[in-house]
């Protein structure tokens, strides 16, 4: 027992520590100054400095503690072409997951299905008068406005979007993946969703999400970025890149469907961070673990320290 204890590879805590430390003081600084500088976090300029400040704290810090260190940033973070399939799947990954979150919230008593296709584009940030006048311009075409509005998700979830999680995701799904690897997928996935949870703190004290219910919305964000995480994991070592996660979480604004078709419903419940989303994600881990158990050469679920970048196939 004690030589398989030696042959483990180590956790650099120094390192770990110091990432968690500077990620968290730039991101809840940068959201502190903001609001000493009297800028309102409510309006739509406001978040969106806001967001750019919060979300690439995780890559800042990243960047910042592998040039002290002088290690490789692309070979410290995952930051590589890797499998262009698994890259690809957890693009469009999210396409399905909303779709099993919609099918939760139909079953639920107190929900109501409906179609209103404005609240996408409320979300994008469009007015109530451009959200109805677009929405009117898609109706004219004859397709589907869901699946306009899917191709215009998937558009913004492999471009905009995903230049805006990548600040966050060179930060959790690489230099943490990378760092936290000895502890084995299950581990890793649950200590990183965890931290992931606790870091949104301050936008849902900020009602930026979760408005009006700040402590069970805390709670909610925690519990569902911990049911997430093991599909980035997932997705990010099969690809070995992190620019999986980086997809996956861009094209995830396709979780916002779930207020377009469910209605009367409080957001802890029709969230993607609620009760939909969590369900959603354990059927997600679901499929992941038997693709690993069932199909995949190599596995990578059983709790064994990973080697995320590894050239092996996986």
């Amino acid at each position: 027992m004690s030589e398989r204890v030696q042959l483990q590879p180590s956790i650099d805590l120094r390192m770990v520590s110091g990432f968690l430390l500077l990620t968290f003081a730039i991101s809840w600084g940068g959201l502190a100054g903001l609001g000493f500088a009297d800028i309102d976090l409510g309006s739509s300029s406001g978040q969106g400095l806001g967001t750019i400040i919060f979300m690439g704290g995780p890559a800042i810090a990243a960047i910042t503690l592998l040039r002290i260190r002088r290690s490789s940033i692309r070979q410290g973070t995952g930051l590589s072409r890797g499998r262009l399939r698994w890259i690809v799947l957890a693009w469009v990954a999210p396409a399905g997951l909303t779709a099993v979150m919609i099918g939760v919230g139909a079953m639920l008593p107190e929900t109501v299905v409906t179609a209103d296709y404005s609240a996408f584009l409320l979300e994008l940030g469009l007015s109530e008068g451009e959200a109805a006048a677009t929405i009117a311009d898609l109706e004219a075409t004859g397709v589907p406005v869901a699946v306009l509005l899917l191709g215009l998700g998937l558009a913004l979830g492999g471009t905009l979007f995903a230049l805006a999680a990548f600040g966050e995701e060179l930060g959790w799904r690489g230099l943490l993946l990378t760092e936290l690897a000895p502890l084995g997928f299950w581990k890793l996935s649950i200590l990183t969703g965890l931290v992931w949870g606790i870091w949104h703190t301050p936008l849902v004290l900020l009602g930026l999400q979760f408005p009006g219910e700040p402590a069970a919305g805390i709670v909610s964000m925690t519990a569902a970025t911990v049911a997430w995480s093991p599909i980035y994991t997932y997705l990010t070592v099969r690809a070995r890149s992190v620019l999986a996660a980086t997809f996956f979480h861009g094209s995830f604004i396709l979780g916002v469907f779930t207020s377009v078709f469910l209605a009367d419903g409080s957001e802890l419940v029709i969230s993607p961070f609620g009760i939909v989303g969590i369900v959603a994600a354990l059927v997600g881990i679901t499929a992941c673990v038997a693709h690993d158990r069932l199909h995949a050469a190599e596995q990578i679920t059983t709790g064994d320290p990973l080697n995320p970048w590894s050239r092996n196939e996986l």
